[in-house]
């Protein structure tokens, strides 16, 4: 890796650091998602300031060729975002669910109690009709 590119990867990375920890202190994201991707943050940049450290890891493990490892790293990364992310949305999906089968509930006992309103006041004048034309006669 050039030396260039080593900077432009840092400089991206701090980048992004940054705005992780903006997003995050905002409430933009959550925070077990800001920290994960904190520290893919950290491994990148501890890649781009050293990247022998990549030769070394994998000659370590048997991979033949760094890119190899790191695709394979990043294959496994992004399956545990999706099942991370699959998780998360059935949570949601599930609350959603609970959420508006209380609102049907709670809609259900709003018209029901206005209907019976409406028939106690319907009583109540009908009762009051009848004392008034009692007394008029």
């Amino acid at each position: 890796m050039s030396l260039r590119l080593q900077i432009i990867v840092i400089v991206c990375i701090a980048f992004l650091i940054l705005y992780i920890l903006k997003s995050v202190s905002k409430k933009k994201m959550d925070f077990k998602f800001g920290l994960g991707w904190l520290l893919i943050s950290v491994i990148i940049m501890v890649f781009a300031i050293w990247p022998k450290l990549l030769a070394k890891m994998s000659k370590l493990l048997g991979i033949a060729d760094p890119v190899n490892m790191l695709f394979f790293f990043a294959i496994l990364l992004l399956i545990m975002v999706v099942f991370s992310l699959s998780k998360a949305l059935t949570k949601e999906q599930d609350m959603t669910k609970k959420l508006a089968q209380e609102l049907a509930i709670l809609r259900k006992d709003s018209w029901e109690y206005s209907n019976n309103k409406k028939t106690e006041n319907n009583n109540n004048n009908s009762a009051l009709d009848t004392t008034i034309e009692q007394e008029e006669k």
